[in-house]
């Protein structure tokens, strides 16, 4: 398995082996019929990073720290929401804005997910939110 990796390590991206293509492979090339399609794709899946690290190609491992101001920025979304009112089931839209500092949020439904709801379900967020955001 590692020289099939090994090898797509100088070959066309379109032409490197998938975890399917060295499976069916080994089946055909080395009778390798007691292993499992699933044990060759968690080996591939690990081995070939650590192939391309050891020849020099592989990218570092990067954590990019994120970093939130108390009560500076928000991250805002509707998504549909089911909901029965009056004995009639009717689909409508969920305002979330969620801090990014405190991860405090609001959310509130509305009949339609247009501008005057947005608007509308920024109102009562800083009373609700406390716009001091001090994460507790």
């Amino acid at each position: 398995m590692d020289e099939m990796l090994r090898a797509d390590l100088v070959a066309p991206r379109k032409q490197r082996h998938t975890a399917k293509r060295v499976f069916d492979r080994l089946v055909d090339e080395h009778h390798a019929d007691q292993i499992s399609y699933g044990m060759v794709r968690a080996y591939v899946a690990v081995r070939r990073g650590e192939i391309r690290a050891e020849a020099g190609h592989g990218s570092p491992e990067v954590f990019v720290a994120q970093s939130h101001r108390p009560g500076q920025e928000a991250e805002v979304d509707f998504g549909d929401v089911t909901v029965r009112l009056a004995g009639q089931t009717l689909v409508c839209s969920l305002f979330s804005m969620r801090l990014s500092y405190s991860g405090k949020a609001v959310h509130r439904v509305f009949a339609t997910s247009g501008q005057e709801a947005f608007l509308e379900g920024q109102g009562p967020c800083p009373l609700i939110l406390d716009t001091r955001d001090t994460g507790s």
